[in-house]
């Protein structure tokens, strides 16, 4: 059996480590979800050599023990920790999801978003064989493989089929909001000491997108635009529906939501009363 040490280069310039294993004329290859960076000064210098001592440790431990090899996916160890009896991640995630549901300051984008959140996770730990991994075991090491997956091995079911588009850095850094969330309230239940995510380093986790420049309307455009003869009843639905959301400053979902008992009548003026939830 020989068992190889190789790199891919990916679209984010990130180089992939991966085992190249041959073994009575069949080759596998485990892809061991070890990145090397672009080397732009010492420090990133550092790390990738680290990297690579640490693909060689499993390389070695894949010649010593090829039991060890997965069939399948991609393995990563999980410590031992005695006495625990923490909940596994993805029944917290389910328990965190239920109890939004039932909190009414939460919208409903937020708990489909802590749904996608639980998704993306059993996908991920499917591929490392480890889906019943317990919170106290998931520490910052698995953080860091969790967002490495989603950076650069998640392929949305959407583009399986066709030209790979992975996530965007908005809905990447929505997942570890909610993550960070999820592993919070894990340590306000008394579940966690800590939350391992703040053990990472500021180069291992999402920024939060950079906001694009915006225009606006000004009061004369807006005037201009409800002026319009509009003969189409659905252009002229949307039209009146716009201006009321610039001229009230309610979203779209708002909006959606309003009832007729939400608006105070008196004899001067009409007053919309109504309680934004948290996004």
């Amino acid at each position: 059996m020989t068992i190889t040490i190789r790199q891919k280069a990916l679209a984010n310039d990130n180089i992939s480590l991966y085992l190249d294993i041959y073994d009575g004329g069949k080759r596998k290859f485990e892809f061991l979800s070890l990145y090397l960076l672009p080397e732009v000064d010492a420090e990133t210098k550092a790390r990738n050599e680290e990297t690579l001592q640490r693909a060689h440790q499993i390389r070695a431990e894949r010649i010593l023990h090829p039991e060890t090899i997965p069939e399948v996916g991609h393995l990563m160890i999980v410590k031992e920790i005695p006495n625990d009896e923490s909940p596994e991640v993805l029944d917290w995630i389910q328990t965190y999801i239920d109890w939004m549901s039932d909190n009414t300051d939460y919208s409903k984008a937020i708990v489909d978003q802590s749904k996608y959140l639980k998704y993306l996770m059993s996908e991920f730990l499917a591929n490392k064989r480890r889906p019943h991994i317990t919170l106290r075991k998931f520490d910052k090491e698995w953080f860091k493989a969790f967002f490495l997956w989603l950076k650069n091995d998640y392929v949305p079911q959407k583009y399986v089929r066709v030209e790979a588009k992975p996530l965007c850095e908005g809905s990447l850094h929505n997942v570890q909001q909610r993550i960070v969330a999820v592993f919070n309230k894990a340590v306000k239940f008394g579940k966690l000491k800590a939350n391992p995510f703040y053990q990472l380093e500021k180069s291992d986790i999402f920024p939060k997108p950079k906001t694009s420049h915006k225009q606006y309307l000004t009061p004369d455009e807006l005037k201009r635009f409800m002026a319009s003869d509009e003969r189409s009843p659905g252009v002229a639905e949307a039209q009146r529906a716009f201006g009321f959301a610039c001229l009230t400053g309610l979203r779209i979902s708002d909006i959606k939501a309003l009832r007729w008992s939400d608006i105070k009548r008196n004899k001067e003026t009409n007053t919309l009363v109504i309680v934004q939830k948290k996004t």
